[in-house]
């Protein structure tokens, strides 16, 4: 504020009147991008009232930053009016004008200032244009990555807020689903491990261990301890002829040695009531699951 005082304290000729307002910039040339002051000022009488350019008024070619207005001077009925305007331009021109105008409210009639000169200050140096010379510029630096962290949060907020409606809506849904997805699993590799076993009949390993993995998934399907009953437990327990028979092909092979040609049969026998078993107990365990939830 100094700085504008003695700026108008220069330019304050109280005792002569001048019919135009007078106008001009603090400094002689500007640089692109950086403010510059442009001053304003007017001798009248002291019963005209006068309003100035606001920030309303198009300061083309330059932008306006800031108004600072001054007291009204008066003396032998003549007063002076000042303004002072920070200004600034982006546009790219060797010399700048600028001329205000002043309106006197009574009669609606604009008074426009002395047009006003700036000149571009340039940082080239004029021999440089004259012989230009493009010069190789390997250097870089690494530009740190601005982290939006109110957006993050943002759509962290909607994710998990979408992740709980979605779960409230279809969770229990999608829970019955994958476990009933891992029943079907454990038949799939049951059915797999003993198809590879049944493609050999006649290896008595083979026999033995596909009677083993058809008893310990048979006590997975029905909850019995299946793995440690005999063949007459097990026939007792189910009642099926076909299987009883079946059984004891098995028991037949593994405890007196002797293959008999029934034993691919016997395999696909047991396979048949397996699977059978594991379509009821799906049924079972699917209504289990509704009943639960």
């Amino acid at each position: 504020m100094k700085n504008y005082l003695a700026f108008f304290i220069i330019f304050l000729p109280l005792l002569s009147f001048a019919q135009r307002p007078k106008a001009f910039f603090n400094s002689d040339s500007l640089q692109i991008g950086k403010p510059l002051f442009f001053s304003l000022t007017y001798t009248h009488t002291s019963k005209t009232d006068l309003l100035f350019p606001d920030s309303t008024y198009n300061f083309k070619p330059f932008e306006l930053i800031d108004i600072n207005y001054f007291p009204t001077k008066t003396l032998n009925g003549k007063s002076l009016d000042s303004v002072v305007y920070e200004l600034i331009t982006f546009k790219v021109d060797s010399t700048y004008s600028l001329s205000l105008p002043i309106q006197i409210l009574r009669s609606k009639n604009k008074i426009y200032s002395d047009t006003a000169y700036v000149k571009l200050h340039s940082s080239l140096d004029s021999n440089d244009l004259a012989s230009p010379l493009i010069q190789k510029s390997t250097g870089y630096f690494d530009v740190p990555l601005d982290f939006n962290f109110p957006k993050f949060l943002y759509y962290l907020v909607v994710f998990l807020f979408s992740v709980v409606v979605f779960w409230a809506i279809f969770g229990k849904i999608l829970y019955r689903s994958v476990l009933v997805w891992r029943f079907n699993q454990q038949q799939k590799r049951f059915a797999t491990a003993y198809k590879k076993l049944s493609k050999n009949p006649k290896n008595f390993k083979n026999i033995e261990n596909g009677l083993v993995l058809w008893k310990n998934h048979l006590e997975w399907l029905l909850k019995k301890p299946y793995s440690t009953m005999t063949t007459s437990e097990i026939t007792k327990t189910l009642k099926n002829e076909r299987l009883d028979d079946a059984l004891k092909e098995f028991d037949l092979a593994i405890y007196g040695g002797i293959l008999s040609d029934h034993i691919p049969f016997a395999f696909n026998i047991l396979f048949d009531f397996a699977s059978k078993t594991f379509k009821k107990q799906r049924k079972v365990y699917k209504e289990a699951l509704k009943n639960k939830s």
